[in-house]
């Protein structure tokens, strides 16, 4: 038997099928976000604006994507060193730790298993998993030696030189689990480890995962979890959008802490309510998860009830006392000796009033407009310039 190499793919789709599905995301992503945020047309679009705020100021959220984005690609680098090797005496396991695949109770490291050591090989395809592409990814190819057991996926490895065998549109959306089992039978490395142990079995029972996320309770099969977690992404996603939507607004005063605290826990309780008759983890890390987001939303949504609730904004008329500070004897100061402007500020004259246009308090806080000031530094860094 000649050496045969297999290569590991993340996804059970075929490559042009991966690439379709992702650009069709990234498209919906990019449009929604450019409507959304009311950016202006690409010509005129400057860089900055993707990651500044009218305050000068980097968003919050792209530290956090840039994280994110920077374990994402560690762990992708990590997968593309992941490399099968079989031989007439035996196959040789590397699939480094960093890919995180360990989480789900599968072989990492370096292994190198002689044929003659394996006692049996079992191909197990998950049970009670419902689509396709979702019980091709929770099968397990089992081998087991005298003194350890190997799990890996099936369907994941590549044979190098030969066709892409994953699937495309046709079998995406089926549910047949006779042809899942028909899929993974027919993958490359179930094939070759077949042919050279002549020790293959097929199993309809659960695999025997371990690890922390192995195991793991489908949270789509409890209609209250399944709430919980609609009710996580429109409240995550209202916040994000809100959040960025009044960016050109300053909040000055105190905030209250009740509507934080009674969010937190009348979503925190909600969440428990839904998640009964779920497992105790995940009923439990669910609903905190839940209250954490609701009192998290709570943060724009009192800025657009003051909005909203209050009368339309008056010219308040404030004395620079500080450069970039401004004091009223009714109202809460402005601070923006930390803004992303400072050059602005130090432009105006100490001691004179200027006015700004302010939402008088509904909860405890007033909301200045700033979008006059933004105005204006920007044409005094345009006159700068030239």
């Amino acid at each position: 038997m000649a050496t045969q190499r297999f290569r590991y793919a993340a996804s059970v789709l075929k490559r042009s099928a991966f690439l379709i599905v992702t650009g069709s995301f990234l498209l919906v992503l990019l449009a929604s976000t450019f409507l959304l945020l009311n950016f202006p047309n690409i010509e005129e679009l400057e860089l900055s604006q993707l990651y500044l705020n009218e305050n000068g100021d980097v968003y919050v959220e792209v530290p956090l994507f840039s994280l994110v984005l920077l374990l994402g690609t560690i762990v992708m680098l990590a997968k593309h060193q992941i490399q099968l090797v079989l031989t007439n005496e035996g196959l040789t396991i590397n699939i480094p730790r960093l890919t995180g695949l360990g989480l789900l109770g599968l072989t990492t490291g370096s292994h190198r298993i002689p044929l003659t050591a394996i006692q049996s090989v079992e191909l197990a395809p998950a049970s009670g998993v419902q689509h396709i592409p979702q019980a091709i990814q929770k099968a397990r190819l089992i081998i087991i030696t005298r003194e350890k057991t190997y799990r890996l996926q099936p369907y994941n490895f590549l044979r190098e030189g030969g066709p892409d065998h994953r699937m495309g549109f046709g079998t995406l959306f089926g549910k047949s689990q006779s042809k899942v089992e028909a899929l993974l039978v027919e993958a490359p490395l179930v094939q070759a480890l077949s042919l050279a142990t002549n020790k293959l079995s097929f199993t309809t029972t659960s695999t025997d995962e371990t690890g922390p996320l192995a195991g793991h309770f489908d949270l789509l099969k409890h209609k209250g979890m399944v709430i919980q977690m609609a009710l996580l992404a429109g409240l995550g996603i209202y916040a994000l959008v809100d959040y960025l939507l009044l960016t050109s607004f300053l909040v000055v005063g105190e905030w209250p802490l009740w509507p934080f605290i009674c969010s937190g826990l009348l979503a925190g309780a909600l969440g428990v309510h839904l998640g009964k008759g779920a497992p105790k983890v995940e009923h439990i890390g669910l609903s905190i998860l839940l209250g954490l987001v609701g009192a998290v939303a709570v943060y724009p949504g009192l800025q657009r009830y003051t909005l909203i609730a209050a009368p339309a904004p008056i010219e308040i008329t404030y004395q620079m006392t500080e450069i970039g500070y401004f004091e009223h004897a009714s109202y809460p100061d402005i601070d923006q000796r930390e803004s992303g402007i400072p050059e602005y500020w130090e432009s105006l004259t100490l001691g004179e009033n200027y006015s700004f246009p302010l939402y008088e308090p509904v909860v405890g806080f007033a909301m200045v407009d700033m979008t006059p000031v933004y105005a204006k530094s920007r044409a005094f860094y345009e006159a700068a310039e030239q």
